[in-house]
């Protein structure tokens, strides 16, 4: 009890909203962009991010830059739609030149630092799930898994800049696959979020990432409470309520309620 009541303890509460984040990196990235759209993206990428072990794309014309308006501001973000190109570029920028075990299983890539911020996305099926799991073509899925990808990753972000903190717990994972669903497609589905997860068997299980320190009898509560917690948010997004609230807002209402209080809505 005392291991499942900790897990589910809202690290929201209490938090002050932070002030405004200088985002006077982004004229950086404004210069990055001009420069790659006048040249090649490959060499300005290696210029300026991993010049110490630089990247030789196999599809460099799948490789394209973008300062993304988003909910959480204004963010650079650098879409690589061919597998390995990605999977090297985040090597090559994150991890000094050394892949990383899961990086087969990773679509993402966030980076953020003292004087800039951006992420890596890849056209990966979203969580390693396949089209064919969701009724979707895989055309449809490609294109949607990157603006779900995108979406959960400017929640994470939005999160950090707004109350000075993100977690890598089920509370935050469920209310960025929330949000990037909701944003790609204009709806949420509950029982998308738990095939991610591995809550419904499949080829998603991203579940054991967050509780694999957890017992067996605090991960099966867990679950279930996932599965109400997320029947809630798609009922919930369905009312005039949700329909009111921006995007923000939205995200700070999860914040503020915690996982417990979302199963709640």
């Amino acid at each position: 009890m005392n291991e499942y009541e900790e897990y589910i303890a809202n690290r929201y509460e209490g938090c002050e909203e932070q002030p405004d984040p200088d985002m006077s990196f982004i004229k950086v990235w404004e210069d990055i962009i001009e420069d790659a759209e006048e040249g090649s993206v490959q060499d300005v990428l290696n210029e300026n991010l991993c010049s110490s072990h630089p990247v030789s794309f196999s599809h460099p014309e799948q490789v394209r830059i973008e300062i993304f308006d988003s909910f959480a501001g204004r963010i650079p973000v650098i879409y690589v739609t061919y597998t390995p190109d990605f999977e090297q570029l985040v090597t090559n920028v994150a991890h000094k030149g050394i892949r990383p075990d899961n990086l087969s299983e990773t679509g993402a890539s966030f980076l953020s630092g003292k004087t800039t911020r951006f992420m890596i996305l890849s056209a990966k099926p979203y969580s390693n799930v396949p089209a064919c799991e969701l009724g979707l073509t895989d055309e449809e899925w490609r294109d949607k898994s990157l603006l779900v990808r995108r979406a959960h990753e400017c929640t994470h972000y939005f999160t950090k800049q707004t109350y000075g903190i993100t977690n890598n717990i089920l509370h935050d994972e469920l209310m960025a696959d929330f949000t990037g669903i909701y944003e790609a497609f204009g709806f949420f589905r509950a029982e998308w979020f738990l095939r991610f997860m591995g809550i419904i068997e499949g080829s998603g299980n991203r579940m054991i990432y967050y509780t694999k320190e957890l017992r067996e009898e605090t991960r099966l509560r867990l679950k279930e409470l996932m599965k109400t917690a997320s029947e809630r948010l798609e009922s919930w997004s369905q009312t005039e309520d949700f329909r009111s609230l921006s995007t923000s807002e939205r995200i700070k209402k999860m914040c503020m309620a915690g996982l417990g209080g979302i199963s709640d809505f």
